[in-house]
């Protein structure tokens, strides 16, 4: 699914990230990479292949797309420290070639120094680049001449079909000035959304992406 936003083209894709094809960048939020074993270790029982999922995800993207950067929205690391760390870093490795950046999330509590040595530029607040805005949390407060690239919420849309069946899956938000990208990551949780006037919802399975309302 693709979209235009400001004269430029963004591929909306069903790994729960956008491809900004002027730019040959990835936007991806909320990876959270680090929680699934911080979960095991507190004795929650949550499949270890589950991490496992989110390193297969950026392999097909970085497959599928070829990106020369990526923008990660915030997130990045759940918590402290953990092994996580580690596979994430050799995963970095393998694309040392792709240039990184993120913008610091509330739940990225790592040492800056952890980002640099695993050469990713760190933005504390905002990264802006022409008239686009890439942010970790979405901004209520809008510069109309901007258009603003958020996660943080890990939104969520629910649908109902006959027989009181409903459907809720993550979902792209696109608003006038505002998008607003689903989590990457697995076990994160969901904020469902509402579809109001002037937006669009664009909701995500494994094998498509589709616009609802």
């Amino acid at each position: 699914m693709q979209i235009e936003i400001r004269n430029n083209h963004f591929d909306l894709l069903t790994q729960k990230a956008i491809f900004w094809q002027e730019k040959q960048t990835l936007l991806i939020g909320d990876l959270h990479l680090g929680k699934i074993t911080h979960f095991r270790k507190e004795g929650i029982a949550v499949p270890q292949l589950a991490a496992k999922d989110n390193f297969e995800r950026l392999n097909e993207l970085m497959l599928n797309t070829n990106p020369s950067r990526i923008i990660f929205l915030g997130d990045l690391f759940h918590n402290k420290y953990n092994s996580e760390w580690e596979t994430f870093a050799e995963w970095r490795k393998k694309y040392h070639f792709v240039e990184m950046l993120i913008v610091i999330g509330n739940h990225d509590i790592l040492p800056v120094s952890l980002f640099l040595e695993s050469n990713i530029e760190v933005f504390k607040n905002d990264f802006e680049e022409e008239n686009f805005i890439f942010t970790h949390h979405p901004k209520v407060e809008l510069d109309t001449s901007k258009f603003v690239f958020a996660g943080h919420i890990h939104p969520v849309f629910t649908t109902y079909g006959k027989g009181r069946q409903s459907f809720r899956l993550p979902c792209f938000v696109v608003d006038k000035c505002q998008a607003i990208l689903p989590s990457f990551g697995v076990f994160t949780g969901g904020f469902g959304m509402d579809l109001v006037k002037g937006r669009k919802i664009y909701m995500l399975t494994e094998e498509r992406v589709f616009a609802v309302g």
